[in-house]
């Protein structure tokens, strides 16, 4: 049963005439199915079980023997058969050559055999070399041959070559009888002429046309005139013939041209003209209406009016037949709905079926097909579009460089390529829900996966380009791959892989081939895995610089890396300005032992602050950044409290200014203002009435004395300096004068408590600074000479509402139009107090990562957070930060040392309906200013 049913299957395989390199491939394939099971053992243990293939092993192996003995005497039969027509053909040729032509038949024979070899030259080689070639197949694989059949294709070639040879010497040698039996056809194509001459007026003046009114002898005539215009056709074809084999020009016979009737009925349906064949109708038509009305009366002539308007009625439908639409399935069902059989082939399908169908007996069913296949048409054309697109799309493929470095190729713009994605996938879905589908459904179907696949593929590519041009940049040829190092491996081996995807991608662009490569959507996702897992230590290491020195959550991840792949501590320099308020750089010398020291700050004005003690800068960056941070205090608050004590000293205040930086002046001399406010109401309560208004004179003599210098030839920052002072004097000569105007003479009164107010307080010794119920240590944060705003009354309620509230540890929420200063009097409150003020704009693209980040930052430095533009964070996102906000409320008031700022994602979507009004309240201003106290860990 086995073998009937292998030989059924391979005679049916047989018959699609399959070439010999497909026999190779499938005995090929059998022979190596039968090595590989061979070479395996009988055993084999899976898990806890044991597998005996053997005998399983002997079935599949005595399946493919059979096989190949099977396709190996299908391959010599097939072989044989070849063979022997071929030779039998050749043989059949020479005999042909070998007879004696005493006639001119025996001549056109011999002749026609010389042309016909010519003619088959081409196609004989070619089934010479086929022969050979299953012959080569049948002893590469050991099939036996008879040695008869090896013996005879071995001689074909010489066979044909003996041949060819022989045609041409009796070609040669024929050319005597050749001239003689063309001078014998010349002279039948005269005596032609003539006779063709003499029929042609016989059938004018004799002919049907000479009749009169006598139709039927008309009919009888037709029929013997067209017996003799085949029989002169015919003679006309072998004239024709023979002109051809003795090399003549072809006589053309216009008399038979004009006497034969166009034979429409024989017009094959591919080459039918519809429109002709309307005109024509319509002209027999007009011709039988202009006959005599007796003639017209005939039965005969009735009959043939009906015929012709009958043929003219279904012209239409020849018309719909004929349109381009129409496909051999439409023509299949018209068969089945009409009950006609006829043969489809172009070669044998005339107008004389058509006529044999009586198609005007089914103009709905025609319809209806034609309709449907024009319908069809157009999915058809639109998936001809789909595939035309895609199978010739390419990728835009650049070359990715690093300065002068060449770091391989890359992927261009995929806009283009991504919107004809989406208008291909529109017309296939389109497509797909047409009732016309049917005959397209697959092809529509398998595009369809194919541009989803494509679509996924480009996707993830695109991906992991993008982090591939982040990470290559800091993993190849950088200081951080002796951080990292088993990330570094990893991304070895990620960047060899994508390198070798996108060199095979530059040698072939075409997008189908490319995305649709074995494995790419698995390679390319396996890529992105791993360049995450890169990205995720990257950024786990960055944290923990971060927390270790958390200014540095006030610069990007690239300008940190920036510092941390270098080993040279002025790679910071250019980064101070993010990290610091208005300072511009740090000032480095080297050691005794050669080793760096930073020494003082500079400022972006070029006012300097040397530190008391210089700071080693080595090791690692974030310890030595956390030592000069810490340097920079101790130094700032040491001046300041030397300011405070030499205030005035020996020498006049505006001399004493010229010692010091501008914020310890600006210190010192609120410090001084402070006490000397208190002074006078401590004389004014022992009895000294006027002391207010002396101390006021006081005042506009020092703003006084300030004018006058600022008009004399100072350096740029000194009298940047006293511009400075100046507006925080004149801001305290108008408070003095409103007590002297309102009577204010006891320091519990509202109007001094509600000032800024500074203190040197003994212990802990300490600047203070108070204001109403709050009261803040002074941060010691140098800031160079960046100036102040002019303090106006707005100011100073903007002052109170935001210290009020950080005494209770809140926030603030300054609002007002743009550009009334909500901003700059933030910072200006946070300059006064010594404190670094980090401002950050806002904006849709923010989420709660990134805030909480900045946040972090804010909270580990001490430093204030200024964010403008608050409500044009998406109102989800401000659901989460209300949330950490709310957090670090908490930590302030439980006095924490430590609390996280970021939640898990299922933590914060359970708070997003506690938080809504919070949220809604929140979308309603401009900025928010939150204050983290010292949240160290």
């Amino acid at each position: 049963m086995i073998c009937l049913c292998q030989l059924a299957i391979a005679e049916k395989w047989l018959a699609k005439g399959p070439s010999s390199i497909e026999f190779d491939d499938r005995l090929q394939y059998y022979h190596k199915t039968v090595d590989d099971i061979s070479n395996m053992n009988d055993t084999r243990d899976q898990d806890c079980v044991r597998l005996h293939m053997g005998q399983l092993a002997r079935s599949v192996i005595d399946h493919a023997k059979e096989w190949i003995k099977t396709l190996g005497e299908l391959l010599q039969e097939s072989a044989k058969k070849s063979l022997m027509s071929l030779h039998n053909m050749l043989d059949d040729k020479s005999d042909d050559l070998e007879q004696t032509p005493s006639t001119l038949d025996d001549l056109k024979s011999v002749l026609s055999t010389i042309s016909e070899i010519k003619i088959i030259s081409l196609d004989v080689m070619n089934q010479i070399q086929d022969i050979q070639e299953r012959y080569r197949t049948l002893a590469m694989y050991d099939i036996p041959v008879p040695e008869a059949d090896q013996q005879l294709q071995e001689k074909l070639p010489q066979i044909w070559d003996d041949l060819v040879l022989k045609s041409k010497n009796i070609d040669a040698s024929l050319v005597k009888v050749k001239t003689k039996f063309t001078e014998i056809t010349q002279d039948q194509i005269s005596d032609f002429k003539k006779a063709l001459s003499d029929f042609a007026d016989r059938f004018l003046l004799e002919g049907p046309g000479a009749v009169g009114d006598n139709l039927d002898k008309g009919v009888e005539l037709l029929k013997q005139y067209k017996e003799e215009v085949a029989e002169l056709e015919a003679n006309r074809q072998e004239l024709t013939n023979a002109e051809k084999l003795f090399e003549l020009p072809i006589t053309l016979y216009p008399e038979l041209l004009k006497l034969a009737r166009e034979q429409w009925a024989e017009t094959l349906w591919a080459n039918l003209n519809v429109q002709i064949l309307q005109d024509g109708i319509e002209n027999f038509l007009k011709a039988l209406r202009k006959l005599p009305r007796e003639t017209k009366q005939l039965t005969v002539a009735r009959n043939l009016e009906d015929k012709m308007k009958e043929f003219r009625d279904s012209l239409p439908l020849f018309g719909d037949l004929k349109h381009e639409a129409l496909r051999e399935r439409h023509w299949k069902e018209l068969m089945s709905k009409t009950g006609q059989k006829f043969d489809m082939n172009p070669d044998t399908f005339t107008l004389a079926n058509i006529f044999a169908m009586e198609l005007h007996r089914y103009r709905e069913t025609i319809g209806e097909i034609v309709t449907c296949a024009s319908k069809e048409m157009g999915i058809e054309k639109g998936v001809r579009e789909v595939e035309e697109t895609w199978n010739n799309m390419k990728f835009s493929v650049h070359a990715y460089m690093k300065g002068t470095s060449n770091r391989g190729w890359i992927l261009g713009a995929v806009d283009e390529i991504l919107q004809n994605l989406d208008d291909s996938s529109m017309n296939l879905q389109s497509m797909s829900a047409s009732r016309f589908i049917g005959p397209f459904l697959n092809t529509v179907q398998n595009w369809e996966k194919s541009l989803s696949h494509i679509s996924e593929v480009l996707d993830v590519w695109m991906v992991v380009q993008r982090k591939w041009m982040y990470l290559e940049g800091i993993f190849i040829g950088g200081d951080i791959r002796s951080q990292l190092p088993e990330e570094a491996k990893k991304f070895d081996q990620i960047d060899k892989t994508f390198k070798k995807i996108m060199t095979d991608t530059h040698k072939t662009p075409l997008i189908k081939i490319s995305c649709h490569a074995t494995n790419r959507l698995q390679d390319l996702q396996a890529l992105s895995l791993g360049l995450e897992k890169c990205q995720k230590s990257l950024n786990d290491y960055l944290d923990s610089k971060r927390n270790a020195f958390p200014r540095f959550f006030f610069i990007s991840d690239d300008e940190l890396l920036s510092i941390l792949g270098s080993s040279d501590p002025e790679c910071v320099q250019e980064h101070m300005i993010k990290m610091y308020d208005n300072i511009a750089a740090l000032k480095f010398q080297k050691g005794p032992s050669g080793e760096m020291l930073a020494t003082g700050m500079l400022s972006a004005e070029k006012e300097e602050m040397d530190f008391r003690t210089n700071v080693p800068a080595d090791g690692r960056v974030e310890d030595w950044m956390t030592a000069v941070l810490q340097e920079m205090r101790t130094t700032n608050r040491l001046i300041t409290k030397e300011a405070i004590f030499y205030y005035s000293y020996k020498m006049p205040r505006v001399e004493w200014m010229l010692q010091y930086q501008g914020m310890v002046c600006l210190a010192g001399n609120q410090v001084w203002w402070t006490w000397e406010v208190e002074d006078v109401f401590r004389k004014v309560k022992k009895g000294l009435k006027t002391a207010m208004k002396d101390y006021a004179k006081r005042l506009h003599k020092q703003i006084d004395d300030l004018v006058v210098k600022v008009r004399s030839p100072l350096s740029k920052n000194d009298r940047s300096k006293f511009n400075t002072v100046l507006i925080i004097d004149v801001h305290a000569r108008d408070i003095i004068d409103c007590f002297v105007r309102d009577s204010i003479m006891d320091a519990r009164e509202f109007e001094w408590e509600s000032q800024l107010r500074f203190y040197w307080v003994k212990e802990p010794d300490e600047l203070v600074i108070r204001q109403c119920t709050g009261e803040f240590g002074y941060g010691y944060e140098y800031m160079g000479l960046n100036g102040r705003l002019v303090i106006t009354p707005l100011t100073d309620r903007i002052y109170l509402t935001l210290t009020q509230a950080l005494s209770m540890n809140l926030g603030g929420a300054p609002a007002g139009p743009a550009g009334t200063g909500k901003t700059e009097t933030t910072k200006d409150l946070a300059k006064a107090l010594g404190l670094l003020c980090v401002v950050t704009n806002c904006g849709e693209g923010m989420d709660y990562k990134a805030v909480g980040k900045i946040l972090s930052g804010l909270c580990q430095c001490g430093a204030w957070g200024c964010f403008d533009e608050f409500n044009r964070i998406d109102v989800s996102v401000l659901s989460v930060i209300s949330t950490q906000l709310k957090t670090i409320q908490n930590a302030l008031v439980l006095n924490l040392k430590r609390f996280h700022v970021s939640f898990p994602d299922f933590f914060i979507y359970s708070l997003l309906l506690l938080t809504f009004i919070l949220i809604i309240r929140c979308r309603a201003v401009n900025m928010g200013v939150f204050k983290m106290f010292y949240l160290r860990e």
